[in-house]
């Protein structure tokens, strides 16, 4: 950073210097008190550039694969007896999917995945439009939530629920 505030004014001062016609807005010197400031000094120490950057940091490793050797005479290959080949059925392969389980809960259906994790974008929001809910296993208000399409906030404020929200199976939510 330091290097960038000297470089500046060097610059403008041999750029002053180097110009033919005299300048009315004064001296060389005029020009490097403008453009430096007093806690900083006007010489430039120069120093070699580390013999380490002129060098690359990386040279990739190229790495011929063994060849094996070639035989200089041909090899005799006996003719194998001709073999009859049937078809053979090709297996069929069926896409192997997560098991998902489908569980019906009012007019929604709600699709879970192996681990029972509601998968969200199977599953319509605000498809649920009765005025209670009634907890079933592995239920969460941020499903319930989804479900109705009201906020967390909201059935947590109707059900008086504090965080972190702990439901009990067969517990009766109030949505409206």
């Amino acid at each position: 950073m330091k290097k960038s505030f000297l470089f500046l004014p060097v610059i403008a001062l041999g750029l002053s210097a180097c110009s033919n016609t005299p300048s009315e807005q004064g001296t060389a010197a005029d020009v490097t008190s403008v453009a430096m400031p007093d806690w900083q000094s006007t010489s430039v120490q120069s120093a070699e550039m580390p013999s380490s950057m002129n060098q690359p940091t990386y040279q990739p490793q190229t790495q011929t694969p063994m060849q094996p050797p070639v035989p200089t005479q041909p090899q005799y290959q006996p003719q194998a007896a001709p073999v009859n080949v049937q078809p053979v059925a090709q297996p069929t392969y069926q896409q192997n999917t997560m098991s998902a389980s489908t569980e019906a809960i009012g007019n929604c259906q709600v699709v879970r995945d192996s681990n029972n994790t509601p998968v969200y974008a199977q599953i319509q929001k605000g498809c649920y439009t009765d005025s209670s809910y009634t907890v079933g296993k592995y239920d969460t208000v941020f499903l319930i939530a989804y479900l109705s399409g009201k906020n967390v906030s909201e059935i947590a404020a109707l059900n008086n629920l504090t965080q972190p929200y702990q439901l009990r199976m067969g517990q009766i939510l109030r949505l409206k």
